[in-house]
């Protein structure tokens, strides 16, 4: 008989897989889901579809979509700024970095302007 884990060949009397250590009779999991799962990442939504996802981690992405779009970053800083703090200053950073950006850049361009026309 073969291993359900690594397809190495065992008598079918045997509790241990020489090759990898597994018990060879039991279904195979997917190592990746048993990682998730034992480090506590693996998630469910209110629809109850797991994810593999850390949502912690989900506010530097609104970050990064604040800094393109800081109209919706600032949108997203006033609707969450109580109920979710941590999404709130991302979003919020991301709009006001891109803002600071761009005034930067406006008073460099009519500083050259103004030195190239004197």
């Amino acid at each position: 008989m073969k291993c359900n884990y690594c397809d190495y060949t065992v008598s079918e009397d045997c509790k241990c897989c020489p090759n990898c250590g597994e018990d060879p009779k039991t279904k195979k999991k997917n190592k990746i889901k048993e990682q998730l799962e034992k480090e506590g990442k693996e998630t469910k939504n209110a629809k109850g579809v797991t994810t593999s996802i850390d949502p912690a981690n989900l506010y530097v992405l609104w970050g990064v979509i604040s800094f393109f779009i800081p109209f919706v970053g600032l949108i997203l800083f006033c609707m969450w700024i109580k109920s979710k703090p941590k999404e709130a200053k991302a979003a919020g950073i991301g709009a006001l970095a891109r803002v600071a950006i761009y005034i930067f850049y406006f008073g460099l361009g009519l500083f050259v302007r103004f030195i190239t026309n004197r």
